[in-house]
């Protein structure tokens, strides 16, 4: 028997041991990142549902401040109340049952669902970002044309 062959081949054992274990660690890596990129994606949804929620929460009372200010008689809603209130209460609605999607449904979405709930709600925190700044603006528009009309029925 040639003892040669076995030789070697037990000169290559180190390579071929060194080569498999490379291998195992760059499976491990991109497993590990790509559990990091869901527990990101997880943590983004979260925060963006918290951050969601307190922008609607914030809209109300603002929608109220402002529809205070233009009642005409107590306890008569102004114009556009309860259609402001509605939609608040439906964006409200709408989150919570994306919340209960996340509770029930997190662990089987794939990392495309999840990037795509963050992106929807990153869009909804920008489309609501831009109404409150919109009537901010109009809230102190409101507020200086009172201030004058004020200003005019006190100098008469």
């Amino acid at each position: 028997m040639n003892p040669e062959p076995y030789s070697r081949v037990l000169a290559q054992l180190p390579a071929l041991a060194g080569a498999a274990l490379i291998v195992a660690l760059l499976a491990v890596i991109l497993l590990m990142r790509r559990q990091s990129r869901r527990r990101r994606a997880l943590r983004a949804l979260y925060r963006g549902a918290d951050a969601l929620e307190h922008d609607l929460k914030e809209c109300r009372a603002r929608l109220e401040r402002a529809h205070a200010s233009m009642n005409v008689a107590p306890g008569v809603p102004a114009a556009g109340e309860a259609d402001a209130r509605t939609a608040v209460d439906a964006a409200l609605r709408e989150l919570l049952e994306h919340r209960l999607w996340l509770r029930d449904q997190s662990d089987d979405a794939n990392q495309h669902e999840l990037d795509a709930a963050v992106a929807a709600l990153d869009k909804a925190r920008a489309t609501l970002s831009e109404q409150l700044a919109a009537l901010d603006s109009a809230q102190r528009a409101l507020e200086s044309a009172v201030r004058e009309r004020i200003e005019d029925l006190s100098q008469r």
